[in-house]
């Protein structure tokens, strides 16, 4: 998961992402949905064509060029599901400003779930196991720009009108991923998170006092004299679960090493390696990007 963050795991990146998965191919597209400055906009498309998930063609129309998603860019289509279904369920503007997906393959009316490929149950955090894989390591961190959460958030009329809402302004941040994927994994303390994600502790400090003001995490003093406080999710936070896996399967397999997988999961409801996949709620189906209606 460390990996797809570094590559895609900022808010323009994932916002890009998104308008694409709804037809997004030309620059003015972008531009004119998601409100983001050119100079950001042309960056933004060089790395993600650079990581391979866009390709430049030429448009159809002969006139000017187009960003097509590619295979590796496609496989991203269930992270974008998963982060609007946190926004369905949480978001307060989405609850004021209600969309709808549509699966044009069974014809309801869609929320997206996170389910285990072998049983077909829904997956929660707490039913699944882990232990460490051949990958298991650490990789090198980033460079400080693409660490750096962005101090401007996404509007109203951008909210509305793509896959990813508001909660990009938090969760469109590699660190704020980093240690709430820590935190499910059952590590509760400052210095614990901090030597886990190695991240600076003024870093450290800013994405839990901002994870605990979003009704991410609550904080409990465990000690007194010095007092000390530990970091629990909320159940709002226990609901980014399906967005972490769905961005660790992806890094598994776009961006794994000869080494294999850092970690493996398993479904202690079933017993079974654990194949996370996104599933219509109506008919149990993997939605296709093509066979899905995003409407107000």
């Amino acid at each position: 998961m460390s990996r797809s963050l570094v590559a895609v795991g900022d808010r323009w990146s994932l916002l890009i992402l998104g308008a694409a998965f709804q037809g997004c191919v030309r620059f003015v597209d972008w531009s004119d949905r998601i409100g983001i400055a050119s100079n950001v906009l042309s960056g933004r498309l060089r790395q993600l064509v650079a990581l391979g998930c866009l390709e430049m063609v030429q448009g159809d129309d002969g006139r000017g060029h187009e960003y097509r998603l590619t295979s590796m860019g496609m496989g991203l289509y269930p992270t974008a599901l998963m982060f609007w279904r946190f926004d369905r369920l949480w978001s307060e503007k989405r609850l004021l400003h209600p969309e709808a997906l549509t699966h044009l393959t069974c014809g309801g009316s869609m929320v997206p779930n996170m389910a285990c490929g072998a049983c077909g149950e829904r997956v929660h955090a707490r039913d699944v196991g882990y232990e460490d894989g051949p990958g298991a390591g650490f990789d090198a961190s980033p460079p400080s720009r693409v660490s750096r959460r962005s101090a401007v958030a996404v509007d109203d009329d951008v909210s509305r009108n793509t896959l990813f809402g508001d909660s990009v302004d938090y969760l469109g941040d590699r660190w704020t991923q980093m240690v709430i994927s820590t935190l499910f994994l059952g590590t509760r303390r400052f210095d614990q998170i901090q030597r886990e994600c190695d991240v600076a502790t003024n870093l450290l400090s800013d994405r839990l006092k901002s994870m605990v003001a979003g009704g991410m995490l609550q904080r409990r003093r465990y000690q007194i004299g010095p007092d000390r406080f530990e970091y629990l999710l909320t159940p709002r936070g226990m609901d980014v679960y399906p967005i972490a896996l769905a961005l660790m399967r992806w890094g598994d397999q776009w961006l794994g090493t000869a080494a294999g997988p850092p970690l493996l999961l398993h479904h202690l409801t079933c017993g079974n390696p654990l194949e996370a996949v996104v599933v219509c709620d109506q008919c149990g189906q993997s939605p296709d990007p093509h066979e899905v209606l995003f409407r107000r």
